[in-house]
Order: C-alpha cells, then structure tokens, then sequence
C-alpha cells in the first residue's frame, strides 16, 4: 500500500487525460481511522498566478500508472465534494505532523507518514516520529493499522503504548538507555505539536486554503528533520 508521502506530488488526470494538478496533501476522515480525500493544487494561469486548492473525493479516483484519474472531465465542486463524502470539508483532519498519544492519554510522537488502501483509504500502518534524537536511536515507531484509532479532539489515537510499539530501526538493538531517551523525545515532539497549535490548525481541511495547515506542517518538518529512509 502506497504512503501518503507518495500520494503527494502526484499528478492528477480528468478522464480524456488532460491534466488537472497534482496531490499537495491527503485528509483523512474527521474520527475514522481512513483516508478520504486529496488536495488538488491546480496549475498555475499562465505559469504565474497561483489559483485556489480544490478537494477531491478518493472515491472520484483510480490509481493507474504513475496518477491519479479523476472519473469525470473536470474537478468536483466543494458542495459536490461533500454530497459525496456525506460531511463538510472544514471537518477533515491532515494527519501528517498531528500529535500522537494513547488510549491512556501517553504522548507518543507525531505522525510522520500513513500507509493507507487508495481503494477505501484504510490504515494499514501509522508511523510516528519521536523527533531527530529518538528517530536515529530506535528508528520511527510503526503502529499496525488494527491499532489505529483515528483522530479525536486534538490528536491521533492509537489503542497501544510506547512500549509496545515495533521500531523500524531495530528497538531490539538499543540499549535501555536509549530506548528511554526516545520515549522522552517522543514526549516533547508530541508536546511541541500541542503547543505549536497544530491540531487547531490542521485538524480544518479549508486551512489549506488560508496557508495556516501548510505553515504547521512546515514547522513539524523543522522539528523532526532527519534523513528519509
């Protein structure tokens, strides 16, 4: 199953396959633990003036090749958009650089990608981020898809704690020390996305809009800045 990561950049194709933009972000449902939609950055008139972002349903697309086909000729309009979705869009929530805590209220870290189904959006895998220090010492935690949650009020929820998350780095191989080292850097990249604000301003899809989502996602990519894998 593609990351999101992945799914950004892509381009974006109508039917006859005229271009339409290219994936600048991907929302996920308001509480459910799935994808829903993608933000389509449009081309720009004339190469220079910058026009506004447009929401697409995941179920308007289909994977094929190297894009995303829209089923139709031209982009949904936001009230389209949300008939189809069954919600307004100012209810979807950007995951990427959301705080992560558990079902007993502990801060994990912050998502750093998602691995979800391009079909019905499900997460087969969260991995989170404990920030530069944790990340080089265990590796980013990898959260199975069953133990995903969603998002609720501030944060997305997962139904397991710090100790019993998988590392991608090889937790096994650390010492306790450094093990103890990244739970605590998990901690303050969680609390950094807290006091950042980021929840308020990513958890609305419209923010994108105002560039407010795009300059949180800016700052938890300073924080948690590292070589990708």
């Amino acid at each position: 199953m593609p990351r999101v990561s992945d799914i950004e950049d892509v381009g974006v194709v109508n039917s006859r396959g005229m271009s339409l933009g290219r994936v600048s972000a991907v929302l996920f449902h308001p509480s459910e633990p799935r994808a829903v939609a993608v933000v389509v950055q449009r081309p720009r008139i004339g190469g220079v003036i910058a026009r506004a972002e447009m929401y697409v349903p995941l179920g308007m697309l289909a994977r094929e090749g190297e894009v995303l086909v829209l089923r139709a000729n031209k982009l949904p309009s936001e009230t389209d958009g949300e008939r189809f979705l069954g919600y307004s869009w100012e209810t979807t929530v950007h995951w990427r650089g959301m705080p992560v805590r558990s079902t007993e209220d502990e801060m994990i870290g912050a998502v750093n990608d998602v691995d979800i189904s391009l079909t019905d959006g499900a997460v087969s895998l969260l991995r989170v981020s404990t920030g530069m220090l944790g990340d080089v010492a265990v590796g980013r935690l990898e959260v199975p898809g069953d133990l995903v949650e969603g998002f609720s009020g501030d944060a997305v929820i997962v139904s397991a704690a710090y100790a019993e998350l998988k590392a991608s780095g090889g937790a096994a191989k650390v010492a306790a020390k450094g093990a103890t080292a990244a739970k605590e850097a998990g901690g303050r990249v969680a609390k950094q996305a807290y006091d950042a604000s980021m929840s308020a301003a990513i958890a609305v899809g419209k923010s994108f809009k105002s560039g407010t989502g795009r300059r949180m996602i800016d700052k938890f990519k300073e924080m948690t800045r590292d070589d990708e894998e």
